[in-house]
């Protein structure tokens, strides 16, 4: 096979050198040299004969014949310059030059070369209606005119040259055609056994390069078929562990890349394949001491439980991370949570007890006294009745998912709070809600959610004061509803707080309550799908908004 591809690209490389041998041989420079003569011989007596017309502008004429290494002058009988070409006479200071010149003004065509053949002088006459009217003496350059022949010998060598780079490409496809015939068989039946197919048949046909290329694939293609099965097996079995775990698992090569990843490892790789810059400390630390550990290790928004070992037989460390996220949130809150719950129920509960021990101590035969006490026993046992109905809320609304979708007559829901919500002497609470104005939610809770509302800027609105329901379109999908007061406002360092769990103003702002109102207001609104929000000017009063998903009246009866 290595002798015909060498015998094929020889005869190729023949072919074209002789190409471009002929092509060159038929365009020699003595050919050249006498087409340019040729060339400066013709223009001149075509210049003569253009010139012998009468009422002919001789100016423009000389100027459009110059050019391409040849330049023409015009003189009159007398050996002078023509008239208006006086800037073209020549300064070429030649004996040959005035023979050219003379022998034209007498009426005869000649020519003198000049510079070795370079460069070529001609004459020629200038007759007009039958008498002798001047003379044209042309000059022109050999070099430049044989170096525009010379371009289209180029052009005649590189066409010649594509049709020999064809004829050999055509040739060695055809030569190259009898080795990839078979190559390209055995390759395809080696994409058969890539892709897991050992039944095939191997062609080893041939006792030469490509029948003992044949012959090791086949005895490969043994050996693997034996072996695979048991692979394959182990591969799987590793692949739904690895694939069926919760935990990020990575090996990691000591010199940095990753070798293995797992689906849920996907998220901490970057686009380059790398694992996180935080956690390359501890896969260092890992690979020079063997193990390295760490309870919570923060990469963007997550907290990852990780541990790092090293595989000195690998020359890599194996990885694992947990995310704990969720986990510590939940953890942060129900301590949140517990800890505020029974800060709140410490209080009701001290006063019972104290209350409990003075009415013990005697005071219960003090008729004024046991009434003092016996009151302050039913606060506080109010009190915490309502800490725990509320508390109870915020479970039920926490657990509550995505509803089906129920349409709400907006207006209709303000008329039902504004009806259940006892207004204190000095306040006025007023409605401004856009008629047929729907909104997709649960009628109950956004009931719920406007009575907090309202009943929040109804505590922090002193009178005289005013509080306002106010409902309009926002676009052609949402609506927004707006609890508007006159009151106190908020400072602005507490907007994004007033809707946690717990929160209250500072000491010299606290209303009674236990801070779960708004909290409770906001999931609400999450729950049926809108967003709640507040924007304030302390000393001004404050506004909390309610965005909902818009639904045309018609789309369903309204609830």
């Amino acid at each position: 096979m290595r002798l015909w591809l060498a015998a094929g690209f020889t005869v190729v490389a023949t072919l074209t050198v002789a190409i471009m041998l002929s092509s060159v041989t038929g365009s020699s420079r003595d050919l050249l040299s006498e087409r340019s003569t040729e060339l400066g011989l013709g223009r001149t007596i075509r210049l003569a004969d253009r010139l012998s017309s009468s009422g002919v502008n001789i100016d423009a004429e000389v100027q459009a014949a110059n050019g391409e290494g040849f330049v023409a002058w015009f003189f009159l009988p007398d050996g002078q310059a023509g008239t208006g070409v006086s800037s073209t006479k020549p300064i070429i200071d030649s004996p040959k030059f005035d023979e050219v010149l003379g022998a034209a003004i007498s009426g005869t065509r000649e020519s003198r070369e000049l510079k070795g053949g370079e460069v070529t002088l001609v004459g020629a006459p200038v007759y007009t209606d039958g008498e002798l009217a001047g003379a044209v003496v042309g000059r022109y350059s050999q070099p430049v005119v044989i170096s525009g022949a010379l371009e289209s010998l180029r052009s005649d060598s590189v066409r010649a040259a594509v049709l020999a780079i064809i004829f050999g490409t055509l040739l060695g496809v055809g030569i190259a055609s009898l080795i990839t015939v078979r190559l390209k068989r055995i390759a395809g039946d080696a994409d058969d056994i890539a892709s897991g197919n050992f039944d095939v048949s191997l062609p080893v046909r041939g006792r030469d390069e490509i029948g003992d290329l044949a012959r090791s694939l086949d005895s490969m293609r043994s050996s693997l078929k034996e072996n695979f099965g048991v692979l394959t097996a182990d591969r799987d079995k590793l692949t739904a562990i690895f694939d069926g775990l919760n935990d990020a698992v990575m090996v990691v090569d000591n010199e940095g890349p990753v070798r293995f990843y797992n689906s849920a490892a996907t998220v901490l790789l970057d686009r380059g394949g790398l694992p996180p810059d935080l956690m390359m400390p501890q896969i260092k630390r890992a690979e020079r001491e063997g193990f390295s550990a760490h309870p919570a290790l923060r990469i963007g928004d997550h907290a990852y439980a990780m541990q790092a070992r090293a595989l000195p037989d690998e020359a890599a460390v194996l990885v694992v991370a947990r995310d704990r996220t969720e986990e510590m949130r939940k953890e942060f809150a129900e301590r949140d949570f517990v800890s505020n719950a029974a800060h709140e129920l410490r209080n009701p509960l001290a006063g019972i007890s104290g209350a409990i021990e003075v009415l013990q101590s005697g005071a219960k035969d003090d008729p004024v006294a046991r009434e003092h006490f016996l009151n302050r026993l039913t606060a506080d046992a109010d009190r915490m009745n309502r800490l725990t109905q509320s508390l109870l809320t915020l479970h039920r609304v926490e657990a509550l998912g995505a509803g089906e979708v129920e349409v709400v007559d907006v207006a209709a829901a303000a008329n039902d709070v504004k009806a259940a919500v006892e207004v204190p002497t000095g306040l006025e609470l007023n409605l401004d809600v856009e008629g047929d104005l729907a909104a997709k939610g649960d009628p109950t809770l956004l009931r719920q959610v406007l009575i907090g509302l309202v009943t929040n800027a109804i505590k922090n609105t002193p009178p005289p004061g005013k509080v306002t329901i106010r409902g309009r379109r926002v676009g052609d999908s949402e609506m927004l509803l707006e609890v508007i007061d006159t009151g106190s406002g908020i400072p602005q360092a507490e907007i994004d707080r007033v809707f946690e769990r717990f929160y209250r103003r500072n000491e010299s702002r606290r209303q009674e309550g236990f801070g779960l109102g708004l909290a409770i207001a906001r999931r609400m609104a999450d729950v049926m799908g809108g967003e709640m929000g507040a924007n304030s000017v302390e000393g001004e009063g404050s506004t909390f908004w309610v965005r909902l998903p818009l639904i045309e009246q018609s789309e369903a009866p309204i609830a």
